[in-house]
């Protein structure tokens, strides 16, 4: 006759380790008149497929007591229970869903499969035909196998599945518990959660983020530092180009305009220039710190211009206006080669009236005061041409002196931007420094208290484990130490 064991065969604390790990092993050692016992439901998936929420999701809408779900496959031990498969309406069922499956198998009386997220995924009916189609050529066994569409977030789907669970479960009668099989299964779901505490650290993800956070402490400064440089010469070559190309137009222009003009207009060219010059002066201004708006903006800070130092345009100091021009050597030529060129054409006008004696003495003022006039026109002619050298000389000089003034400018305004910008991005690598040196703090603090946290729940699973096998003689049994000591979780 056989004698079903019950809690008393085990201590006080052996007891409290069961209730509170296996509740449903503690009742089938309570032998509690009248209850239904069931084997829990081991809930399977592939990883971000929503089975942790559905496993809430139904705990929370079961009856307290009625039915019990597990997380992850079951032991080979165990008796064959109901397994609910958790497949994900993006796709259809591929390879990592099918291993999973034969996986669970073996121990798998019954398996049910859920379709989640299907009020996230709308083609989620074709994805289900098409499982049916993947489970039909994959195993005949699971062809009229259900498979229930659900969302955490909506009530009915989950009480179908709910339900279909219960009476599937309900149909699978469990067997008498004997202590040693509570404690084993007790024993096992134990090794199972300080093994898995083992492998997912929490505390890896935080090292990582303060690695990283170490890794670019300083704002990633010397990199800036170095495009600073890079967009410094940049926009120096740029600018000294425009103000270059600025300087070859306008000389072309004074030399074009000088060749045309009159005396009137030569008189009044310096004040001409000086109004070409201001107005360059301003588009140049306006070219510059457009230039350096753009490069501020590149390397990640505010354009700010210094009051004092800073001038939003090049304030420019025309040459003095062009001296007179002196007479020299040549001027005197002119009037005597003017003057003997004139009695010529004067001799040549009058030739033909040298032919009347009578007007042979007339000839004679006639003749000087043509070669007067020649002489006259010559020497203003050359006197023009010599002026218009004079003026575009004056204009070359004027516009080499203007060229330097706008360099230094655009220098001047260069190198204020890059010290602006060396110190904006000094202070926010220190204020980046500074937040990372918070942060690291508090993911110090945080991997400290993790750790504390698990090395406590380890060490809560030595003790447990430590009270069943003393309880039941496990140690002694099948114990791997060499001294046969009792079983030491590593932590």
């Amino acid at each position: 006759m056989d004698v079903q064991p019950n809690a008393g065969d085990l201590d006080e604390q052996a007891t409290a380790v069961i209730a509170r790990w296996n509740p449903a092993g503690a009742r089938s050692l309570a032998g509690d008149p009248g209850e239904q016992k069931f084997e829990p439901v081991h809930v399977v998936g592939p990883p971000r497929s929503g089975k942790t929420a559905l496993i809430e999701t139904l705990r929370d809408r079961a009856t307290v007591g009625a039915i019990e779900f597990a997380e992850g496959p079951p032991e080979r031990t165990q008796t064959p229970v109901v397994v609910l498969v958790v497949v994900d309406a993006a796709a259809a069922m591929g390879r990592e869903e099918l291993d999973l499956l034969e996986q669970v198998g073996q121990q798998a009386a019954r398996v049910v499969f859920a379709l989640t997220k299907t009020d996230v995924h709308h083609d989620w009916s074709a994805v289900l035909g098409r499982n049916r189609r993947v489970l039909s050529d994959h195993a005949p066994a699971y062809a009229e196998a259900p498979i229930h569409p659900v969302s955490v977030t909506g009530e009915s789907d989950v009480e179908k599945l709910l339900a279909a669970l219960v009476e599937e479960a309900g149909q699978m009668t469990s067997r008498p518990c004997s202590t040693v099989d509570v404690v084993e299964q007790t024993r096992q779901m134990i090794v199972t959660t300080a093994d898995s505490m083992r492998a997912n650290d929490p505390a890896a993800l935080l090292r990582t983020e303060r690695t990283e956070l170490l890794t670019q402490r300083d704002g990633r400064r010397a990199e800036r530092v170095a495009r600073l440089r890079s967009e410094g010469q940049l926009a120096k070559v740029e600018l000294l180009h425009e103000v270059a190309a600025w300087s070859r137009t306008a000389g072309v222009a004074a030399r074009t305009e000088i060749a045309q003009a009159d005396n009137k207009d030569l008189a009044a060219y310096p004040e001409r220039l000086a109004d070409t010059v201001r107005g360059a002066g301003r588009a140049i201004g306006d070219r510059a710190e457009m230039r350096l708006t753009e490069m501020s903006s590149r390397l990640g800070v505010e354009r700010s211009v210094d009051p004092h130092t800073g001038q939003p345009y090049p304030v420019v100091e025309m040459p003095d206006d062009p001296e007179p021009r002196h007479r020299g050597l040549e001027d005197r030529m002119t009037i005597l080669i003017g003057a003997s060129a004139g009695l010529g054409v004067g001799r040549l006008v009058v030739s033909p009236l040298s032919m009347v004696p009578a007007l042979d003495i007339a000839t004679i003022p006639v003749t000087l005061l043509l070669g007067a006039l020649a002489a006259w026109w010559l020497t203003r002619a050359r006197a023009h041409v010599a002026e218009r050298a004079h003026l575009r000389q004056w204009a070359a000089d004027a516009l080499v002196h203007v060229r330097a003034q706008f360099d230094q400018f655009v220098m001047a305004r260069l190198v204020d931007a890059e010290a602006a910008a060396g110190e904006q991005i000094l202070n926010q690598s220190r204020a980046h420094a500074l937040d990372v040196d918070e942060r690291v703090a508090a993911i110090d603090a945080e991997i400290r208290r993790t750790s504390r946290r698990r090395s406590g729940q380890l060490a809560a699973c030595d003790r447990d484990l430590a009270a069943l096998d003393a309880a039941v003689g496990h140690t002694e049994a099948a114990s791997p130490e060499p001294n046969g000591g009792p079983l030491r979780l590593i932590t």
